[in-house]
Formats: structure tokens, C-alpha cells, sequence
């Protein structure tokens, strides 16, 4: 896609979701505020949830290759980089969507196939761990990843189901529930982290 073309969906699709209910976007108001024709639209995404997914996870990456870099892990890093550290601030708004999306998106995200390009980073992470002989001998890394996929979309059911809408709150819960369940249960040493 030529960088002018997709720097308009880009811009396009931000401000939709962003200032708009998911329920309510459509293919048609995107190609038309991003200047394509429908047709074009649909060489590049499948519908509005592919369009969506695509773009969250591009951000998704952004901030988890900052957080490798800066803490040298993802999932054992002592310190969360905040993303506004990370991304501009229309991405930062752009992510905060994620929380109003319908459950049937975020399915799609963890369980389809962005989530398996997104994770493929954590997956690695797991195996060097396993082959340094940091993690509990006991511990089948494929049901662990599917262990922290599944998790990190129930946590997102309890911040719903509880209306937990402050980051700051959401951000604590998350980290709690992995330093004190998840990696306990899968390093041999809690001073590896």
C-alpha cells in the first residue's frame, strides 16, 4: 500500500473509532473519510473488525518492542513502560477503544490470528526462560501461553463486568494477578524476574 494511501486509513480509522461507537462505524464512512473507494478498502482488510485488529495490534507491537527493549522482557520485566511513553497520543486514544469494543472483536484478537502473530514474541520469551532452566520443570509452555491468552482476556471480562474504566486501576489489576499468580506458578526462583 503506497504510504500516502494508508497514512489516510490510518488517520481515517483513528478518528472514526476514536470519536465514534464500534456499533455504529462502517466500511462505507471509512473509505469515504479516508478518500478510498470501498473497493480498495476491501484489497487491503476483510471488514471493519480485520481493519480494527490490524491497526490495534500494530500498536500492540509498537509497545511491547519498547517494553523488550527498555526492560529486556515482556513478560518477566520488573517495570511496565507507560504507553504514553511509547505511542503519540491519537494512538494512545485509538488503544483506549479497546475496552469498548464488542466481546466478538476481542475474541477475534485473542484467539484468532492476530493473536497468534502478536504472542509469537511471548512464546519465544517463554522458550528462552525454559531453556535457561528458569521456569518450573512442570511447566508445558504451550498450555502456559494459552494460560496467559485466555487470562488476558478474562481480565478484560472483569474490568466489564465490574466497570473498572480507570487505567491506572486496570493497570494494578493486571499487574498483580501477574507477579503474584502467573509467574509464581511458573519460575523456579520469583528473584529470576
Amino acid at each position: 500500500m503506497p504510504d500516502e494511501k494508508k497514512q489516510k486509513i490510518i488517520d481515517a480509522t483513528y478518528n472514526i473509532f476514536i470519536y465514534g461507537k464500534y456499533e455504529d462505524v462502517n466500511i462505507r464512512d471509512i473509505a469515504k473519510k479516508a478518500g478510498i473507494s470501498i473497493g480498495s478498502f476491501y484489497q487491503y482488510f476483510h471488514d471493519k473488525d480485520d481493519l480494527y485488529l490490524y491497526f490495534f495490534t500494530c500498536i500492540e507491537m509498537k509497545y511491547m518492542d519498547k517494553q523488550k527493549e527498555k526492560t529486556s522482557s515482556i513478560l518477566f520485566g520488573k517495570e511496565t513502560i507507560p504507553i504514553e511513553e511509547v505511542c503519540t497520543q491519537i494512538e494512545v486514544e485509538f488503544n483506549r477503544t479497546w475496552y469498548k469494543v464488542p466481546m466478538e472483536v476481542m475474541q477475534k484478537f485473542y484467539f484468532g490470528e492476530y493473536s497468534r502473530e502478536l504472542h509469537a514474541c511471548l512464546m519465544d520469551e517463554l522458550m528462552e526462560y525454559k531453556y535457561a532452566g528458569k521456569l518450573k520443570d512442570s511447566v508445558d509452555t504451550q498450555f502456559i501461553f494459552h494460560l496467559y491468552t485466555t487470562s488476558m482476556f478474562n481480565i478484560l471480562n472483569y474490568f466489564r463486568d465490574n466497570d473498572i474504566t480507570d487505567e491506572n486501576e486496570r493497570l494494578e489489576i493486571k499487574k498483580k494477578y501477574y507477579q503474584d499468580i502467573f509467574l509464581n506458578g511458573i519460575l523456579k526462583d520469583l528473584e529470576d524476574k
